[in-house]
């Protein structure tokens, strides 16, 4: 009878268990979530901040009324030229140049 006993309180034990577990890793990804809940309402913050969206509409090409817009020409920057790749051989030529190198 005790044993019947022991056993059928068995699977309640494990599912508690199993619950449980659940309920912890629910927990941590909770705080995790409400973590970055709070940064992006940080964020949210800051953007709404006058001096922020300024320059953000001056990025996009807005302007104040009563201020002048000029437009610079000619001031884009230019890529780097790529550096030349040696030749075959680490590029010092001679007589055992066509052996590749090892390294």
């Amino acid at each position: 009878m005790v044993v019947a006993i022991g056993v059928s309180y068995v699977g309640p034990v494990r599912g508690y268990l199993a619950q449980r577990s659940e309920l912890r890793s629910e927990q941590l990804a909770l705080i995790a979530l409400e973590a970055k809940r709070d940064r992006l309402a940080g964020q949210l913050d800051s953007l709404r901040q006058v001096p922020v969206l300024e320059a953000r509409a001056r990025e996009l090409g807005m302007f104040r009324p009563g201020e002048r817009a000029f437009r610079v020409v000619g001031l884009e920057r230019r890529r780097p030229r790529p550096a030349p790749k040696p030749a075959a051989g680490g590029g010092h030529g001679g007589v055992f140049s066509w052996i590749p190198r090892p390294f």
